[in-house]
């Protein structure tokens, strides 16, 4: 035999292996090799469902922790200026009293000095003092609503419920203003109907 013969007999040999060794590598790919496959993808495709969901779960508590802190930010502010207002309102309550007082004690040396009749003044008076009382009553309620701030739900209601308590403050103190000057103008109007109890004993 020589190499040519040779030759092309191991070179029909080796081509007509090649359709064998296809076949043989398809004979690997078996339906249970298929089924793994099948239940690899799945399983990868439920991993990457799972790592959305658990990054929406994520950004929702990020989310809900900015909203907490913020209206933990807004809640403080609020506080801060409601604060100031019962601060301003006591002072004016105190300032009433202050006047009421002064006022008092002028109509005493009215009645003591010149004999006035000072009954409408003393009535302006009372009704100044229970309104200012009416008023601080009011300002312990309000106060207390700051303290409610920081477990409210809604802060904005409690809020609110502080400003109409506020107006009611106000009130209370325009009344006792107005019975104030209702004071001094009875005042004023029973000194000029008498005169000096000295004068009155030289004569």
């Amino acid at each position: 035999m020589n190499f040519r013969k040779l030759g092309v007999i191991l070179s029909s040999a080796v081509f007509l292996g090649l359709p064998f060794q296809v076949f043989a590598q398809d004979l690997t790919v078996t339906p249970s090799t298929r089924r793994d496959k099948v239940e690899e993808r799945m399983e990868n495709r439920q991993e990457k469902l799972q790592e959305r969901q658990d990054k929406m779960e994520e950004r929702k508590v990020q989310v809900e922790a900015r909203r907490t802190e913020k209206q933990k930010q807004i809640v403080e502010r609020m506080k801060g200026k409601l604060a100031e207002v019962v601060g301003r309102m006591n002072k004016i309550s105190q300032k009433l009293r202050e006047h009421v007082g002064k006022l008092r004690n002028r109509t005493a040396e009215a009645a003591k000095n010149r004999g006035a009749d000072t009954s409408k003044v003393e009535a302006a008076l009372v009704e100044a003092e229970k309104h200012i009382g009416l008023a601080e009553t009011a300002i312990a309620e309000v106060k207390s609503k700051l303290s409610e701030l920081d477990s409210a739900d809604k802060p904005k209601d409690t809020a609110q419920t502080f400003r109409t308590g506020v107006q009611s403050i106000h009130t209370h103190f325009k009344e006792t203003r107005q019975n104030l000057v209702s004071a001094v103008k009875a005042l004023k109007d029973a000194v000029k109907e008498t005169r000096p109890t000295g004068a009155a004993e030289e004569q």
